[in-house]
């Protein structure tokens, strides 16, 4: 189930997408890897610009603007379905039944569907530059946040675009570049 935000067609998203009782699922490379591959099937079929990303164990946080014929909601839309379940039928296929149970023990938006993987998407519009400098800065931060401390150094954390930025190097999924939005 995902938030409907108002769409402003030439505007950027801030995006936060978290598990249900932040289940750490997301810190296993498996798992990881299943948003990776869907940040770049969204990019190269064109629904969206990506410009930042980080894929945290219990969340993820993107910078998109959305293509032109799509909206905001139906992205959200797009990526909460598909990743939930692709995370499903890997959880599935892996026998992980204690997660299996935990997301089913967990629905609450849709009586009918028999699991919720995710909390309600969430997008910010991305109001001015000033803005969008604060939330790049924030997604590349999260690694290296005291609360989480995955790395020293953020460019260091393999699931986010902070290589890019910081050091001109390929990310895992391609970016587009933020900077032609901050002048």
């Amino acid at each position: 189930m995902t938030f409907k935000p108002q769409h402003f067609p030439d505007h950027l998203f801030f995006i936060t997408g978290s598990l249900v009782g932040w289940l750490p699922l997301l810190a296993r490379p498996e798992f990881a890897r299943l948003m990776l591959d869907s940040l770049d099937w969204h990019r190269q079929h064109k629904r969206w610009s990506l410009y930042a990303y980080v894929i945290m164990p219990t969340h993820f946080h993107l910078i998109i603007k959305p293509a032109e014929d799509q909206t905001i909601s139906a992205n959200l839309q797009s990526l909460g379905s598909f990743t939930a379940h692709a995370i499903l039928k890997q959880l599935r296929a892996g026998q992980m039944t204690v997660e299996l149970d935990y997301f089913a023990s967990h629905r609450q938006q849709d009586a009918t569907e028999k699991h919720q993987v995710w909390q309600p998407l969430q997008a910010k519009n991305v109001y001015s530059p000033e803005f969008l400098r604060e939330k790049v800065e924030y997604i590349h931060d999260n690694p290296i946040a005291k609360k989480w401390a995955l790395v020293e150094n953020r460019a260091d954390y393999r699931y986010s675009s902070a290589c890019y930025y910081d050091r001109d190097e390929g990310p895992l999924v391609a970016v587009d570049d933020v900077r032609e939005w901050l002048g």
